[in-house]
This record gives structure tokens, sequence and C-alpha cells, in this order.
């Protein structure tokens, strides 16, 4: 790939990648300066001096003040390597423009990121500062958090059956099975722990594990009823349908939610946005199952497996007692980068619908623990423009997207730290253990109508590349062997 310089010898791909500024929309050249306040660039090449670690001239932004997120807490591992970005962090439309000062007696700072390989005498609790600079040193916004180092001890002494819960992004189960995999394996890249007494369950199967993921799921989707579902009562059927399969009916497609079949007979669930005959025949679009299915009736139904639509409220138990072995002691839930608004502040009434389904599973499995997932930041290089256009609001506001999932991490973190919660729940944070710049899915694209050179721009707005999912599970790992295999 041809890669395009500019004057000042920087290579325009990681000029473009450090700063982030195809996604946010800002325009801005070496040794020249952008304003937050006032969008115009200012030439400050006379008379300054100040350059951050990328060789960009600093801003002189005043007394601006900058917030950081960090999460309470971050885990380590001995042997596992960690590197903290500070994308994920510092809310800016371009971090890159501030001088960033990483303070730790452990690890390394380095330009787009902090660094560490713990070793065995790394074990106990760092402290972990991040202070974002104005070119004269004033402080614009510091953060701390608690960098927690452990090693793995042993197993759990006992089974533990852990459920991961989420919207598209768990869907596939990608980072789900990795985290199995780097929790339970012996081989692979970085290498399996082969710990014992590690459950992966869930109605969602692939890879000798199992999950829970919808797309386009939220809070709302699991702690109500959710989305429309119909029960077909069939008989005779030779291969059942899988999950996920998609059968039509009068001209509408159901996707397979759930199978409840003995001898090939019983009832299957699906999912649909329009009601289906009384009986009839359901007819194979994709998937696995018989090419046709025949129904004897249907009936209105729950499209969330939580929720028992007979009595109309949570059933929980019944989701534990089908698909997890009669057991949950460790629930994941990555929600969402679904129903979201750009710089939003309020997540009040998202919590409180958390909370309704929180409050039930706890009701009645009091000794699991509840592990709150904060999302990712999205495409910075063209991904949302990509998938949700121009519009100048919502989804397409790249940099306002960044601002609400920062703002609902926060959010999480606050929750998790309730006296009510706290004893059970913890929050886990993502954004600062994920690549936005590099883990999300591009193409090369060509620089501009006329020129065979190319450029690196996003596909995708909220679904990570598989690199990405990836980086979720092993903030995963992190987690889970920290408090579970000690």
């Amino acid at each position: 790939m041809d890669s395009v310089t500019n004057n000042s010898g920087y290579k325009r791909r990681e000029f473009l990648k450090s700063a982030g500024l195809a996604a946010t929309g800002l325009a801005m050249v070496p040794k020249m300066a952008f304003s937050e306040n006032n969008p115009d660039i200012d030439d400050v090449r006379d008379g300054s001096t100040g350059l951050n670690d990328h060789g960009m001239q600093l801003t002189d932004l005043g007394n601006d003040k900058v917030e950081i997120f960090l999460p309470d807490k971050i885990y380590a591992i001995v042997g596992d390597t960690i590197q903290l970005f500070y994308r994920g962090m510092i809310k800016a439309p371009n971090p890159y423009i501030y001088d960033i000062l990483v303070t730790c007696s452990k690890g390394k700072q380095y330009p787009r990121y902090f660094e560490d390989l713990p070793a065995a005498e790394d074990i106990g609790d760092t402290l972990f500062k991040i202070e974002v600079k104005s070119k004269d040193g004033t402080v614009l916004g510091a953060k701390t958090s608690t960098l927690v180092t452990k090693g793995i001890v042993q197993s759990p002494s006992a089974n533990l059956h852990i459920l991961c819960v989420g919207d598209s992004l768990t869907a596939g189960g990608v980072w789900c099975q990795e985290a199995s995999r780097r929790l339970t394996g012996n081989s692979g890249n970085p290498a399996g722990s082969g710990l014992d007494n590690i459950s992966f369950l869930g109605r969602k199967t692939g890879g000798g594990i199992g999950w829970e993921g919808n797309g386009g799921w939220q809070w709302s989707s699991y702690a109500t009823q959710g989305r429309s579902a119909y029960k077909f009562y069939v008989s005779g059927i030779s291969t059942p349908p899988a999950i996920g399969a998609v059968y039509s009916n009068n001209n509408i497609d159901y996707t397979i939610s759930e199978v409840n079949l003995t001898d090939g007979g019983g009832y299957i669930s699906a999912t649909s946005s329009g009601s289906p005959a009384a009986s009839g025949t359901l007819a194979k679009v994709s998937g696995n199952g018989d090419a046709s299915i025949k129904f004897s009736s249907s009936e209105a139904d729950s499209g969330n497996p939580f929720w028992e639509a007979d009595t109309g409220q949570l059933d929980f138990p019944q989701y534990v007692n089908t698909y997890m072995k009669g057991q949950c002691d460790v629930i994941c839930f990555l929600l969402t980068w679904n129903g979201q608004t750009a710089w939003k502040t309020d997540f009040s009434e998202v919590i409180m619908t958390a909370k309704s389904l929180i409050d039930h599973i706890h009701a009645n499995y009091p000794a699991c623990k509840v592990k709150i997932m904060g999302i990712q930041l999205p495409s910075l290089n063209g991904g949302m423009g990509a998938n949700y256009g121009a519009a100048g609001k919502g989804y397409a506001d790249t940099y306002g997207m960044v601002v609400t999932a920062l703002n609902m991490n926060k959010a999480y973190q606050s929750w998790c730290n309730e006296t009510e919660y706290s004893s059970f729940m913890e929050y886990v944070d993502v954004a600062s253990q994920f690549d936005s710049e590099y883990n999300m899915p591009e193409t090369d694209k060509p620089v501009n109508t006329r020129s065979n050179k190319t450029e690196k721009i996003g596909t995708n707005g909220v679904h990570p590349s598989t690199a990405g999912y990836y980086q979720i599970a092993d903030v995963v790992y992190r987690n889970f062997v920290a408090n579970f295999c000690q």
C-alpha cells in the first residue's frame, strides 16, 4: 500500500490514525493548532516550542478543562501484557493535541497507550494516574485508578457457571469463546491458562460453550417482555431448527429463538415483526433444520428468554434450569450500543431498567457475581459515517457518540459503587483496554478520486474487528483470574 507523506515527513496513515481527525471532522496540519472553542486553525509556529510525543504542536487551550474517565480498578495478570489506551479515557475530539502524562511505578508510557507486562514481584496494588496538560504545563484534567496485579494461583475450587449477555457484539459469541479459551485452553496465542472448573453456558452455542446475545437488544429487551415472538406447536420434526435459523410464513421471516422438542414434537419459538397464520408451514430461509416445518397452531410469546409469557414476568431461573444446568455463578453484561443518542448525559432511566433485571437475578441467585461491562469507543476513522451517513446527529455524530459511551461507562461505575449493589456487582471497563483506532473494521480506500494511493477508512461503526473482540475477551480474562483464581 502506498503511504502519503506530508512536508514535515509524517506518514499520513500514522498521523490520521493517531490524531483521529478523519473521525472527528477536525482539520489539522503539523505545527498548527486547533482550539476546541474556536474552530479556526491558528498558526502557532512562531515562538512556540511545545510538541507532544507525536511531534505535533501542542495547543494553547488556556484553562479549558478536559474530562478523563477511568474505572476504580484495572486488573493486570502476571505474564499477560496489558495496554491502556488514552483514547478510551480522555474525553476530547483529539486527545493528542495535549501533553498526556502517565504516572505509575510499573510499566511504560507510549504515545497512544500505557503498557505493562507484570512479573511475580509486581503483585499488589499500584497507583495509576493520567494527567492532561496544556503546552505551558497547566493541568487540564487528571484521574487516578488502582492497577491491581494478580497471579494465577489456582483453578476455582468448585465448578463456576458463567453467562455472557449482550447485543450484537455478543450475538456471535466471539469474545465469549476467546475468554473461555484463554481461561481453559492449553494452546493458542496468548496461550490458554489451562484452568479447570470454568463453564461458559447459555442458549446460544458454539465452540463448545454457550452465551446469550441478540442483535439490536438493550437492557429493556432483557428486563421486560421484549420483542414480539411466537410459539409454533409442531410434530414430526427430523432435524430440529438451530437457534438463529430463519423460517418464513406468509412472507414474514421468523428467527428461531427457542426449541422445546421431545421425539420431534413440542414447540419452537421465533422472533418476528409480524404475526403468523393460525396454522400452516414454516419454510426454511437459512440455517440448520428441516426444510419445512408444519405447525398445528401458533400463539404470541415473548422474545426475551428471561421472560415467562404465561405469568407475564421475569423468570430467570427457568433460563438457568434450561440452559445452564441449574446453576449461575457469574454473569457478564455487555450492553449496549443500541438506543443511544449523541452527547447523552442522563442514564438514570437506563440504569433503572437494568436494576429491575439485576434485582430479579440477585433475589434468585444471591451468590451470583454480576459484571457490568462498559462499551468500547466507536470507529474513529469513518465507520460511523459508513453505517449512519451524514445526518449531522445521532450515530452519525462520531464524537458525540464517544461522549455518550464515556458518560455511560461513568454512570455504570457509579451504579456498581452503590451500597445496595457493590457487594455482588463490579464495573468492568472495556474502553480503556480497547484500541478503537486500529481494532475496528476498515478497508483501503483511495485518498481521493484521482489518486491510486490509499488510506485506511472505517467500514463499521460499533462492531469490532476480530482483534477487537479478542481485546474484550482479554478484559474478561483478567477480571476472572483476579477474582476467581486466587
